[in-house]
């Protein structure tokens, strides 16, 4: 099935003068370029100015279809007045939607990897439909992965916890309101996304009647937007409260604290047809049990061991119940080798607390990895480079030493018997590509 799409900018011709739409494809119909002509952006729309400025946007049309656009600064306007706004939409189907995990974001990366999403010098007064092949991932776990760290589990939280709770939400942040927006998508199930009608980078408008939005830091647009009866969220501010949550957005900052990534992809490939927001929070708070559930303490690998505690152990140990394969000690007996151990465990002593907890789960995706579970290797791809980009060279260099002793002693020291290894081996050297690939 075929994408129409069509141009809403400003120019001088033979029908009109000024913003209008501009473009379109021919089988657009006059109700739906009507709607568009009424919600499109037009001058001085973008919240923040600038060439770089620009918003994705996305709304459900009366006909059913899914407007999914981009908006952004394209020069000055031919009148003289000021920035020309550029907005290009695409009218995606309900079932192309569905084929890109109701994801308007990966909708308008695939736009944009063919070419056919770009700001056009000379826009034909007929463009072609667009024909978008392939499909998307449940979870981008990479951008799941960032958001954990910034702006971390109890931001993301709360965004959930205000947008599931308000019809209408407008949000200032210090991050990228557009990585928050697709962020919060990626972190609902595929059935409830497309509720979220949003606009990350225009200014509010009772035009655009979407459920999220984004504003600036001034107090009085704050103060105006809320008269509207639209809620207003300062994420940063409102994201210290370290009261417990509960329902779909407590599960989920449980899930980000704890970097089980898997567990999230898990459950959200998993198809829950006719699952609406209203029982989201009843469904978290199942998914929250049983993952507390199945929360036990850990120990941890030398590459970090203890840190907290100022001095790392001399010996290579799990000792938690979920890997009892692994309780057998590894001897670390030269002296030069302890010494490397005490200089790594120092020097990673001193990087910031969110560094120190990723290796804590790194180590816990290793020896999973190595044992077998292709969930785990998954999470690692996504979280080893995230970490790795944060440490300096020489300390990335010393952590995967450890690890690659560490991969060696646990395949020639398996409790399973020979027949084992070689699986095991096969395991740890997936494990070892991923740390080492550059």
């Amino acid at each position: 099935m075929q994408i129409e799409q069509a141009v809403f900018t400003s120019a001088k011709t033979d029908r009109a003068q000024g913003y209008q739409l501009l473009s379109r494809s021919p089988h657009l119909s006059e109700a739906d370029a009507r709607e568009l002509s009424v919600w499109a952006p037009s001058h001085g729309s973008l919240l923040e100015p600038g060439e770089a400025a620009t918003s994705a946007n996305c709304f459900q049309l009366s006909s059913g279809a899914y407007c999914v656009s981009r908006t952004s600064q394209a020069g000055a306007e031919y009148s003289g007045r000021g920035e020309l706004i550029y907005t290009q939409f695409l009218i995606v189907p309900p079932d192309i939607m569905a084929r890109f995990a109701n994801n308007p974001f990966a909708i308008l990366r695939a736009a944009s990897a063919t070419g056919d999403l770009c700001v056009r010098d000379n826009t034909p007064e007929t463009l072609p439909p667009l024909q978008l092949a392939g499909r998307a991932p449940v979870v981008d776990l990479s951008l799941v992965a960032q958001l954990a760290r910034e702006p971390g589990p109890a931001a993301m939280a709360v965004l959930l916890e205000q947008a599931l709770s308000n019809e209408r939400l407008a949000v200032y942040s210090d991050s990228s309101i557009e990585q928050l927006v697709a962020g919060l998508l990626n972190l609902l199930p595929v059935e409830c996304r497309t509720t979220f009608s949003f606009s990350t980078g225009l200014k509010f408008s009772t035009l655009r009647n979407v459920r999220l939005c984004a504003m600036s830091a001034d107090e009085s647009e704050c103060r105006s937007i809320a008269r509207h009866g639209v809620a207003t969220l300062s994420l940063e501010h409102q994201a210290t409260s370290q009261e417990p949550r509960s329902g779909w957005a407590g599960w989920i900052e449980e899930v980000l604290r704890s970097g089980k990534l898997s567990v999230l992809a898990a459950e959200l490939e998993q198809p829950r047809p006719g699952l609406t927001c209203v029982e989201l929070d009843s469904l978290g708070n199942r998914l929250l049990a049983n993952l507390q559930a199945g929360h036990s303490p850990k120990q941890v690998v030398a590459t970090k061991a203890s840190l907290s505690h100022g001095s790392p152990p001399r010996t290579q140990q799990r000792a938690d119940q979920p890997h009892p394969q692994y309780s057998s000690s590894i001897a670390i007996e030269e002296p030069e080798r302890a010494k490397d151990l005490d200089q790594l465990a120092e020097r990673l002593s001193k990087q910031p607390a969110p560094i120190l907890e990723m290796l804590e789960k790194i180590d816990d995706l290793v020896f999973a990895a190595i044992a077998g579970d292709t969930g785990a290797l998954a999470e690692l791809e996504v979280l080893w480079p995230l970490t790795a980009s944060e440490l300096e060279p020489e300390l990335v260099e010393q952590t995967r030493e450890q690890y690659l002793r560490c991969a060696l002693s646990l395949c020639g020291d398996s409790a399973e018997g020979i027949r084992a290894r070689p699986e095991r081996a096969l395991a740890a050297v997936d494990v070892l590509c991923v740390l080492f690939e550059e």
